[in-house]
């Protein structure tokens, strides 16, 4: 097609979809004001009481005003992008006051508003606890609730629900509106966010440190009180963190089918087998290389086990050195490309795309030996695939292979070496969080530029930040 016949996003209507976002970005700030109220952290507090108040007059000057009901594709993912990119900023003066220099401070927001779990902050452990539940809190709505929130809100716009949706949802279930499997999911999650809290309540040393883990742990965010993350909690502790980061590396439309169909059709309709087995299998990769390595040392297995399960999932938490070992090095960032699936909170690729992607391999070596007048599909369970399905996900796949060759440049013509800086880009881009030591406060300004631009690439899976950004968007002849 032309670019010239192209939609443009209309400035005004964008507008009105973001302000009409303002009880979504309200509550991405409101729990963390009032604990700072409630604990009388007063300079915390005020780092963000203009936004509160702004955010408020927002929302009720505008609860009766009508969502834009003609929303196009383009429109809706520019208000995506723009609900994490406002965010962004709205939390960035929280970490200023916390004691961070400005872009580390950004930096910080960046990392908890995608999820992501890299940190600059050098002394953690010396924040008030409402820096902490802020920290968590703002990983677990960047995690998936503002996606959903905000789509909830969109009733009647089919170009918003195209594409906010197909992002989110493994497979869609035609007889439910996306409005209502929205709606289906934010349970799901609510609720396995409050069996969190009670797990952790269970195996943590205090509440704080339970609920702000809990929140990192559902949002597979990483961001822990402590500044070694999981290595001072018991080895109980450790588990039970990385299995509630398991379990939220699981399509949530998988929890709401269960809850529909039972288990069985649930497992028929979701990525979940092939999630748990690549788990699995490298699970049992990484610990017959800690055997070859440590001569049967159980807690580095078990540690180097968990350290594997939180890359996987996208957590980033970790428990010990995450690789002591240039030959784990490979396995960790192969396990971070593919992250969990599609409709979970994590990052990555997303292993139903990389099933896709190996059916797709299958297929053509198929064709190679089949007769011409041979029908044949490719096809997801019992679905046959469509062809913008294929080039949406090859899409993905080149947009993620080029964004991590440009960032891996940019650290390897910046002097850091070759496979730690892989490591990191690898970790920024699948919003996973764990790192090699090379992200740290001096970092040079650039580099953090690099890994925040990554950070919400990954998170916004590419398209939506790229339109926001392209002049030819807002302008024709562009």
């Amino acid at each position: 097609m032309n670019s010239s016949t192209a939609l443009r996003a209309r400035p005004k209507v964008v507008s009105r979809a973001v302000l009409k976002q303002s009880p979504i970005l309200l509550a991405l700030l409101g729990p963390p004001f009032i604990a700072c109220l409630i604990l009388a952290e007063w300079r915390l507090a005020g780092s963000m009481v203009g936004q509160v108040i702004v955010l408020a007059g927002f929302s009720l000057a505008l609860r009766r005003s009508p969502f834009p009901d003609d929303l196009r594709k383009i429109e809706a993912l520019i208000t995506l992008a723009s609900l994490f990119l406002i965010g962004t900023i709205l939390v960035t003066p929280a970490f200023v006051v916390l004691g961070m220099p400005v872009i580390d401070a950004l930096f910080e927001a960046v990392s908890g508003i995608t999820s992501t779990g890299l940190s600059l902050a050098s002394e953690a452990e010396t924040w008030p606890i409402p820096g902490h539940l802020l920290r968590g809190w703002v990983q677990w709505c960047g995690g998936f609730a503002i996606a959903f929130a905000g789509l909830a809100l969109l009733s009647g716009s089919s170009g918003a629900s195209l594409s906010m949706g197909s992002s989110s949802f493994a497979r869609r279930d035609n007889l439910t509106s996306l409005k209502m499997q929205a709606r289906q999911v934010l349970v799901v999650y609510i609720v396995l966010t409050v069996l969190a809290m009670v797990a952790c309540l269970l195996v943590l040393p205090n509440w704080w440190e339970a609920i702000s883990i809990a929140l990192a742990a559902v949002s597979t965010g990483g961001f822990s009180p402590r500044d070694n993350s999981l290595a001072d909690y018991s080895a109980l502790a450790q588990g039970v963190v990385i299995l509630i980061c398991i379990v939220a590396a699981l399509s949530l439309m998988f929890y709401v089918q269960i809850f529909r169909n039972g288990l069985r059709q649930a497992l028929g309709k979701s990525a979940v087998r092939a999630t748990l087995g690549m788990m699995a299998i490298g699970t049992a990769i990484c610990i017959t290389i800690n055997l070859i390595l440590t001569k049967h040392d159980a807690s580095a297995l078990y540690h180097g086990a968990l350290n594997f399960l939180s890359g996987f999932t996208t957590a980033g938490f970790s428990v010990s050195v995450v690789s002591s070992h240039p030959a784990l090095v490979p396995l960790f960032i192969v396990a971070m490309m593919i992250g969990g699936d599609t409709g979970s909170t994590g990052g990555g690729i997303k292993v139903s795309r990389v099933v896709l992607l190996a059916r797709t391999c299958r297929l053509s070596i198929l064709r190679s030996r089949v007769p011409p007048s041979a029908v044949t599909y490719l096809r997801e369970g019992d679905t046959k695939v469509t062809f913008d399905r294929l080039v949406a996900v090859t899409s993905l796949l080149a947009l993620y292979l080029a964004t991590l060759m440009a960032c891996w440049f940019i650290f390897l013509v910046s002097g850091t070496q070759a496979l730690p800086s892989l490591f990191e880009v690898t970790s920024a881009l699948s919003t996973v969080g764990l790192s090699e030591g090379v992200t740290e406060p001096s970092m040079a300004a650039h580099l953090k530029i690099t890994l925040m631009i990554a950070m919400l690439l990954g998170r916004l899976e590419f398209i939506a930040l790229i339109v926001l950004c392209v002049p030819g968007t807002w302008w024709k002849g562009v």
